[in-house]
């Protein structure tokens, strides 16, 4: 071949490899979307369509990947056969401005957890106003209250510290307690550092399972430990410093731990017969209300 001839050769090859590139791209690009928000396939990669040959494409992921070749406002699903860089990541195209925004797909229905002190869902009465709360948790513990109190009167005196007369003495002990100033009794330590704050965390947990918030439950926990020192127990005892405090603080720190600890265990589905003993156990309120249904 003539050396003069080398550089008309070369010319001849690239017009060649031009021009065939130019017809793929020209195929590719008749069968891409016609909407008029749809970019140009072949800027974001080789197209291996023929005209025969179903749709094979690599690259930067077209639409998915800042061309925004899908419906305006909604994310856009790449076509079968197309392999994408990006195949986690979706693309949306506003009318208000356009231009592509990101985001991770997320599994429909979506719904963050709830935060650990909210209020519970699908429990009883949780869109009824508090004082239907209120009302029906006074009722049950008025009648557990008045239960404890007779089995408590049978007891030995030297844990109750209760009077020894206290049926013939009622009356006055009752005037006394509503007249003079609480005292620092001399209970056992498992009746007042035990016994009262899990009764307090059966208070707190009446309103929490029915939908309470914390202070809501918090409330109704010093409300009835009042209550209790001073309509139930006022009669065979003067009210009690410690019991008043540690009732509704101890037992509402002790209440929720068991709130959360009940919410667990029946939200990993049906619980067999230990879970159930274990969660009557941390909170029968919640079990009274709800029996062992999951709340939501």
């Amino acid at each position: 071949m003539n050396t003069n001839d080398r550089p008309v050769g070369w010319f001849r090859r690239f017009a060649l490899a031009a021009g065939i590139c130019l017809t793929v791209l020209a195929n590719d690009g008749a069968r891409a979307d016609d909407s008029p928000t749809a970019g140009p396939e072949g800027i974001h990669g080789f197209s291996l369509r023929g005209p025969e040959a179903p749709t094979r494409s690599f690259g930067l992921g077209g639409s998915v990947c800042g061309s925004g070749g899908g419906t305006s406002g909604g994310p856009y699903e790449p076509p079968p056969g197309r392999f994408s860089l990006c195949p986690d990541l979706l693309a949306t195209d506003t009318p208000e401005r356009p231009g592509v925004r990101w985001g991770l797909p997320l599994e429909p229905p979506f719904r963050p957890a709830p935060a650990p002190g909210a209020p519970l869902h699908g429990v009883r009465n949780e869109f009824s106003p508090l004082g239907t709360k209120f009302l029906r948790g006074t009722i049950i513990i008025t009648g557990t209250a008045f239960a404890s109190g007779v089995v408590l009167a049978v007891m030995p005196k030297q844990f109750t510290k209760w009077d020894d007369n206290a049926v013939g003495r009622g009356s006055s002990n009752f005037r006394r307690a509503w007249t003079e100033l609480p005292v620092w009794d001399g209970d056992v330590p498992f009746h007042n550092w035990i016994g009262h704050p899990y009764a307090g965390a059966f208070y707190y947990n009446m309103i929490r399972s029915q939908g309470g918030t914390v202070r809501q439950s918090f409330a109704f926990a010093v409300f009835q430990s009042v209550m209790w020192e001073y309509l139930v127990e006022s009669v065979a005892e003067q009210p009690s410093v410690q019991d008043l405090i540690t009732t509704p603080i101890m037992g509402a720190v002790l209440g929720e731990l068991f709130n959360r600890w009940t919410v667990a265990i029946l939200r990993k589905g049906r619980p067999n017969f230990g879970q159930k003993v274990l969660v009557f156990f941390l909170n029968p309120s919640y079990v009274i209300n709800n029996g062992y249904r999951s709340p939501e």
